[in-house]
């Protein structure tokens, strides 16, 4: 059996597709198999993977089911792994070389770790725009991703398999789209440590722009997302300094759904919504008060 199963949720990416699966084919590391997962796309992307796996003698196989979002695609691709290891990678995302490579020995220096990340570069038509830094870890990781910022990206993470099924994989109610990524990181930080590799070993694609609507409904399976777990972290009768800590917490995200309706043609109305709710929850940061100003100019 391959050591790391490389799970790869696919949805219309016939036409590009192909330029992710090569960045895996040219990983110096070779103990590893590829599961794509179509989930019910309308091209032909089973095809072309299909005919690139044939084309590349690379093991594995693209495994079609009805469209269930990616949560479900996630889950079906650790269910149909055989590796030890699980390396996400998203459908339009792309690895260095060394990618595997350096995580697997991350894994190996370090008996016990449940998850290995790493930096990323963000990339924009072909331009890389930035650097994201993930992490750092630290021994309360569940503390960390529940009240600073969610500290994993799925193209940058690799993880155990047998640690991902104990938790149940990641959670498919709708309520949970767009951020079951964040949740389970959570879930998967109590079973054990998180490293991080301080390096960029792998660039997403940024899509400039989003509609308002869109930005609303992350933003608001977010607030439920954090809301959830605050309960289960905090009890029904959390103290004075826990209440704070989730205000605060609460206020970065009406401060990143501001600073996504900044940009032309989103809800004005909705960002100042956003923008009064962030001042409400934390009014002593000068990050919101900047944000808030730039609200209304």
């Amino acid at each position: 059996m391959p050591r790391v199963s490389v799970v790869i949720p696919a949805y219309a990416a016939a036409k590009f597709i192909t330029a992710t699966l090569d960045t895996i084919a040219a990983q110096t590391y070779k103990d590893f198999e590829l599961i794509v997962v179509d989930d019910g796309s309308p091209d032909e992307t089973k095809l072309v993977v299909d005919g690139w796996l044939a084309k590349n003698k690379i093991q594995g196989r693209c495994v079609r089911r009805p469209n269930g979002r990616i949560a479900a695609a996630r889950n079906t691709g650790i269910e149909h792994a055989s590796g030890e290891l699980i390396a996400l990678l998203d459908h339009d995302d792309f690895w260095t070389t060394d990618k595997l490579a350096l995580t697997v020995a991350e894994f190996d220096a370090h008996p016990g770790t449940v998850l290995v990340g790493h930096d990323l570069e963000v990339v924009q038509e072909g331009k890389v725009l930035r650097v994201e830094r993930k992490g750092p870890a630290c021994d309360d990781m569940y503390d960390r991703l529940l009240f600073e910022a969610n500290a994993v990206s799925p193209t940058a993470a690799t993880f155990r398999r047998d640690k991902a099924l104990e938790i149940g994989g990641f959670r498919e109610e709708p309520h949970f789209n767009t951020v079951e990524d964040y949740d389970f990181w959570m879930r998967l930080s109590k079973t054990g440590p998180f490293r991080f590799i301080p390096k960029a070993l792998g660039a997403y694609n940024l899509i400039p722009g989003s509609a308002s609507s869109k930005v609303e409904y992350h933003h608001s399976n977010l607030e439920t997302l954090l809301r959830d777990h605050f309960a289960t972290r905090l009890g029904p009768n959390p103290g004075l300094r826990d209440r704070l800590r989730a205000r605060r917490r609460l206020s970065f995200v009406y401060r990143s759904a501001v600073g996504a309706l900044l940009a032309p043609g989103s809800d004005a109305a909705l960002r100042r919504s956003y923008a009064l709710r962030m001042l409400i929850s934390w009014p002593l940061s000068l990050k919101n008060l900047g944000r808030a100003a730039q609200s209304l100019l």
